[in-house]
């Protein structure tokens, strides 16, 4: 249980740190919004001021931020324009859950993800197929990795998803939608072989994607990267700040975006060693991005392949991101009836847990549960 008073009492004793942050924050902010003005009007040219591991890159000429102009008296106009949109353009999403493998002395793990599929025509309505797959003891210990660790199997997850991305992509002409970024930089911590399952997996995405036409999108709600300040920091000498892109435009109104930038993204962890991107192949300056105000919260981060942009697709994705908001309020439609398709609840973990007991049983296989498992399993 929660200690209410100690909560209280640490939170007065660390108000001043507190208060010192949002005022560093606020000034960032000021600051930087400030030196904004200097690429109302984006020139390209900009880039050649900037090296590698520079954050972001100038990509889409032009104005800075994207005016959005539809205004509408009501939901139902809203929806007659989300019509227009999607209208004969299928659209889709993927996603996952798991059930870890910390439960039993065995190493046992469950991976399920979804994919959800509207192809926007007259008769046309959600389809949707599932895959699932068990990760057993040999996949554990083939890999090196810590059997109840959740590493391996979010990886696993990862790439049955892209998996499952590409199939559709395959099948279909297609927008398909990814809960996350392309950008993995949380990978860079992993040791290798997990890493090496994530680079391969979305490499494999970005080139299925590239040689069927079908843009893979890449929709992050809560965006705290700094690839624009340290390019800004870079290009104007501003003081290095820990302010995130989205403070930068948490000022839009809806619908509006930015430009598309071009990610160079400095998630290395010293000078000496190298970036995730790095590890992209012939894909690592090939990753664009946008922010986009679609709800009360902070902008969203549109990450897609550089060739979107090159074939002028960008005002698409972004109206397709719109529009997918518009239906659900705030959030894609799509990837929410993937991510209700994909989701195992816990009950469902619990049929899970008796399956596989049951079978264990007739199979004359000795199974004990660990002690700490079961403890927060009927904590919950």
């Amino acid at each position: 249980m929660l200690d209410l008073k100690a909560l209280s009492q640490q939170l007065d004793s660390k108000l001043w740190v507190i208060k010192s942050y949002d005022t560093q924050h606020s000034e960032s902010i000021h600051e930087y919004r400030h030196e904004l003005k200097k690429i109302e009007i984006i020139n390209p040219e900009m880039n050649e001021r900037l090296s590698k591991y520079s954050g972001a890159k100038l990509l889409e000429s032009g104005k800075l931020i994207r005016r959005f102009a539809f205004k509408w008296k009501n939901r139902h106009d809203a929806m007659a324009w989300v019509d227009s949109v999607l209208s004969g353009n299928a659209v889709g999403a993927v996603d996952g859950s798991q059930i870890y493998s910390d439960y039993y002395e065995i190493p046992v793990a469950v991976l399920q993800t979804s994919g959800v599929l509207n192809k926007h025509t007259k008769n046309s309505y959600y389809k949707q197929h599932t895959k699932l797959m068990i990760l057993t003891p040999d996949e554990f210990e083939r890999m090196k990795v810590y059997s109840f660790g959740s590493e391996f199997v979010d990886a696993c997850r990862f790439s049955l998803e892209c998996q499952h991305a590409m199939q559709l992509m395959k099948e279909h002409d297609i927008y398909i939608l990814l809960d996350g970024g392309l950008l993995l930089s949380h990978i860079n911590v992993l040791n290798k072989n997990i890493r090496d399952i994530y680079i391969k997996a979305i490499t494999r995405l970005l080139e299925t994607s590239e040689n069927t036409c079908n843009p893979v999108i890449g929709f992050i709600d809560a965006a705290m990267p700094r690839d624009i300040t340290l390019m800004m920091h870079l290009l104007f000498g501003l003081k290095k700040s820990k302010l995130s892109d989205t403070y930068l435009f948490s000022n839009l109104s809806w619908g509006e975006r930015t430009a598309a930038f071009l990610c160079d993204r400095d998630d290395r962890r010293n000078e000496n060693s190298t970036s995730v991107l790095d590890n992209y192949g012939r894909f690592r300056n090939r990753i664009a991005f946008f922010y986009t105000k679609i709800s009360k919260s902070l902008p969203a981060r549109i990450e897609f392949p550089v060739w979107v942009y090159e074939k002028g697709m960008v005002d698409k994705i972004a109206d397709i991101v719109r529009a997918e908001c518009i239906i659900r309020g705030g959030y894609p439609d799509i990837l929410m009836r993937a991510h209700e398709a994909a989701l195992i609840r816990m009950n469902e973990h619990s049929l899970f847990y008796g399956m596989f007991e049951n079978f264990c049983k007739m199979h004359g296989i000795e199974l004990h549960r660990r002690a700490k498992s079961v403890h927060k399993m009927i904590s919950r």
